[in-house]
């Protein structure tokens, strides 16, 4: 939201960040309401922020296996003083979003919005990207649906890099990723009706398994 802006003129965008302008046009997947902006993830959410809390403090840890895949928005944790885990994990807190960056996790939307924590505050598995929205901008569960989307998974599967099997998503490919924002009160209406076709699908999933 503050180091670049995009701006359509008549029926092409612009970017612009710092003193240069580029047409971005050829990067744009589709078209979009008037009102809606395209806005890259770098700019729309902080990546992958930091916590400064009392080592003392009881935060939820939760490891990979804990994040449900799929098209549930779900996980559990275990509880620990951020004293033991402050170092050497991904730090994240209430209403931030988590998804797997490694390979098979990645495709296999390991992705969910972090509500629930114990005081406010988790760490857990350094094989994360975490999207701390800015408030009254975007909607967590909004972005939580972007990287859940079949484009943005074929597109990061396509910058992996690693050893077969350890595969890592490019941060570049999340910080450049173009998402489509709506105002808030449409955001809410593709939030509820996500959720209600997500929740049909991972009805169906539990049910062939």
């Amino acid at each position: 939201m503050y180091n670049h802006y995009t701006k359509r003129v008549e029926v092409s965008y612009y970017e612009k960040i710092g003193d240069t302008v580029t047409c971005i046009d050829e990067e744009l997947p589709f078209d979009i309401p008037e009102n809606w902006a395209w806005i890259r993830l770098s700019s729309a959410c902080i990546i992958n922020p930091k916590n400064n809390i009392s080592d003392d403090t009881l935060v939820s840890f939760v490891p990979m296996t804990l994040i449900q895949d799929g098209y549930a928005n779900q996980f559990t944790f275990e509880q620990r003083k951020w004293g033991e885990v402050k170092k050497g994990f991904t730090h994240f807190a209430e209403n931030d979003v988590g998804f797997a960056k490694i390979t098979p996790c990645f495709e296999n939307r390991k992705s969910v919005v972090f509500r629930g924590l114990c005081n406010g505050y988790g760490a857990g598995t350094t094989e994360l990207y975490i999207l701390r929205t800015f408030p009254d901008t975007i909607m967590p569960e909004y972005i939580l649906y972007i990287v859940k989307t079949e484009s943005f998974l074929v597109g990061g599967k396509q910058t992996c890099a690693g050893v077969v099997g350890q595969q890592r998503i490019s941060k570049d490919y999340v910080c450049d990723y173009l998402v489509p924002v709506p105002p808030l009160n449409e955001q809410v209406r593709i939030i509820n009706k996500c959720t209600e076709i997500m929740t049909m699908l991972h009805n169906i999933e539990k049910s062939l398994s």
